[in-house]
């Protein structure tokens, strides 16, 4: 008996997506997990609890449309952004995309934020963000030129935790 789970959209204001799950297709999760635990322990006699984990793929690809929204607003594209570079503020640019990934999607990981960016490692990403919150408090002149055409993106948002 299998399933198929459709995905429900989340539209905001500025026209981003995000996708969820539907309460439906979290019970059908749920009652096959249920079901298979229940036949693990009646045909091996091993009691389990399994634990859904649920696909990065989609939440990627959102976080990824996200970031070329924002880019879009720059006149640059993710890749050059994502260039290991540190000319042209291309750091500042991305620390801007990780504040807002992160504050969009508080539970995506800090590595997955590093590799749509061309970040070698999480704690980067951290650092970055806290960096990026620092010069936003102090109203950097620099990080202002760049946070300015992106500042929708923060607007619609909750405070982000890092």
């Amino acid at each position: 008996m299998t399933h198929m789970l459709l995905q429900q959209n989340t539209t905001y204001k500025n026209g981003s997506t995000m996708n969820v799950h539907t309460r439906r297709e979290l019970s059908i999760v749920s009652h096959v997990i249920t079901r298979a635990q229940y036949e693990i322990q009646q045909q091996a006699g091993i009691e389990v609890i399994l634990i859904p984990r649920y696909s990065n793929k989609m939440v990627e690809e959102d976080v990824k449309q996200l970031f070329e929204a924002m880019c879009d607003c720059w006149n640059v594209q993710l890749s050059w952004v994502s260039d290991k570079s540190r000319a042209n503020d291309r750091p500042t640019m991305r620390k801007l995309l990780w504040m807002v990934g992160k504050k969009k999607f508080p539970h995506i990981p800090y590595s997955l934020l590093a590799n749509l960016t061309g970040a070698t490692d999480h704690a980067g990403v951290i650092k970055g963000i806290r960096s990026g919150y620092n010069w936003l408090n102090v109203q950097d002149e620099k990080f202002m030129k760049y946070y300015e055409p992106v500042k929708g993106y923060f607007d619609e948002l909750q405070p982000a935790q890092v």
